[in-house]
């Protein structure tokens, strides 16, 4: 079995506001935080996709090389 030594990040919020990402608590702010937390001296983001769920909140997907 292949080693991909990948980290797969689930971000789920139950209210999406349309504030910038400077806005503590805000949908934005949650991803962009992690997006910056992500070590610089890795590959870039494999895949980031986001789905609205049956229930309302938004769910996004970020993977990326460990």
């Amino acid at each position: 079995m292949a080693n991909y030594a990948v980290v797969t990040k689930v971000i789920i919020h139950s209210k999406v506001v349309a504030d910038a990402d400077t806005i503590a608590g805000s949908y934005a702010k949650a991803v962009s935080d992690y997006i910056e937390s992500i070590d610089s001296s890795s590959q870039a983001i494999i895949s980031m996709h986001s789905v609205q769920l049956a229930s309302g909140e938004i769910m996004t997907v970020i993977v990326h090389p460990s």
